[in-house]
């Protein structure tokens, strides 16, 4: 009798412990699939919208990095795609947000368009159809990018602009903007001479030649060329700028004139948001696609002394950079 008791005392114990565990509410987890790396101002950017929404959620996070900018090269990707998949095996999210075109292109499309985990995409350029998406499982953000926009914006202070070169960066996304965008160039009535550099010291000499053949540059990221240098290229253009310049990254306004740029931070916000109400059980296929709104102007005061730029009315709200 008194065995039976004991036990009897036990199994309340333990359901009484299995209760206050029960009583917890479970943290269900988001992965963060990052096409690029920490440090990159678009990954950033991202990464803190991100952050902003869910901090306070009971929700747990988990950051991969891609980093195909600094590593493009096939075999780079296929490990980068490897890696990813074993981190999101490990972390058994209830949900992926994936940033960007590569983590899009080689990871979400070819595996998990169809499930089981919903996805949710931010940072794909003008277009997810591509990529056979949005589908039951995916839905997203599109980015589109203001650079019509931003070259408008030069026209209205350089009316007689006529050549536009592009000076970016060589990787899939800036790829992808060529073909999009250089029709659209030539319907504004550009001649277009378009360079992707694979490293700073081919950005730099191109920079300097487009000075001489060009009206107007648009100076678009970065991110995947090879050794560069924020200060040296800062440095350079504010010796060597005899042209203007627009883009359409606040973390390029060292070098341009004009800026009428994006924000990362609504491409993240809105991914969390995504991410919450999937969790809260509403069903990606419910969740229309949509594109980035927020705009933000920026005149880059150093320069506008070289070339003599007086700000117009439009222009009163911008935030400066020197």
């Amino acid at each position: 009798m008194r065995g039976t008791r004991a036990l009897w005392l036990l199994a309340v114990l333990l359901a009484g412990s299995m209760n206050v565990r029960g009583d917890e509410p479970e943290k269900k987890r988001v992965f963060h699939l990052d096409s690029y790396s920490k440090g990159y101002g678009i990954s950033d950017d991202t990464a803190a919208g991100l952050r902003s929404v869910l901090r306070d959620k009971p929700v747990q996070v988990s950051t991969f990095y891609m980093d195909t900018k600094r590593h493009p090269g096939d075999a780079e990707v296929t490990d980068a795609v490897v890696r990813a998949r074993a981190a999101i095996e490990a972390f058994q999210p209830h949900v992926i947000v994936a940033s960007d075109d590569a983590a899009v292109k080689y990871v979400v499309a070819p595996y998990y368009k169809d499930g089981p985990i919903p996805v949710v995409f931010c940072g794909v350029n003008w277009s997810a159809e591509p990529y056979g998406l949005p589908t039951a499982h995916v839905t997203g953000m599109v980015e589109v990018v203001p650079v019509l926009e931003a070259i408008d914006l030069a026209r209205k202070y350089f009316p007689n602009l006529r050549r536009l070169g592009v000076l970016s960066e060589d990787s899939l996304s800036e790829r992808n903007n060529k073909a999009l965008l250089e029709p659209k160039y030539r319907a504004m009535g550009f001649e277009v001479t378009y360079v992707m550099a694979a490293d700073f010291a081919t950005w730099k000499r191109e920079f300097l030649r487009l000075q001489g053949i060009v009206d107007v540059l648009y100076l678009p990221t970065q991110g995947a060329v090879k050794d560069w240098n924020d200060a040296e290229a800062a440095a350079f253009v504010r010796t060597h700028t005899r042209k203007p310049a627009v883009t359409t990254d606040d973390f390029m306004m060292s070098y341009a004139l004009l800026g009428l740029t994006k924000t990362q931070v609504e491409q993240g916000e809105w991914a969390a948001r995504t991410a919450l109400e999937i969790l809260d059980g509403r069903k990606p296929a419910d969740i229309p696609v949509v594109r980035n709104r927020r705009r933000v102007a920026y005149v880059n005061t150093t320069l506008a002394a070289t070339l003599k730029f007086v700000p117009g009315p439009e222009l009163s709200g911008a935030k400066t950079v020197n």
